[in-house]
């Protein structure tokens, strides 16, 4: 079956929803696809807020993003 997304995961879209407004999730989904395919780009910007999560979290936290649009 498929395991729930980790606490980690759902703060962070909790946080990420409530801010939709001003940071759109399409932009969210496009960064992560970005951190997920190892984009030394991405990763010097965003991978500040990334530090000590793995790939497999990364990924859990792009489904939970393509699912909550």
């Amino acid at each position: 079956g498929r395991s729930m997304a980790s606490q980690k995961v759902s703060q962070r879209m909790e946080r990420w929803q409530a801010k939709a407004g001003s940071h759109p999730l399409a932009k969210r989904e496009a960064d992560l696809a970005l951190l997920l395919a190892n984009d030394p780009v991405a990763w010097e910007k965003h991978g500040q807020f990334y530090e000590g999560w793995t790939l497999e979290e990364v990924a859990e936290l792009l489904e939970a993003v393509r699912a909550a649009f």
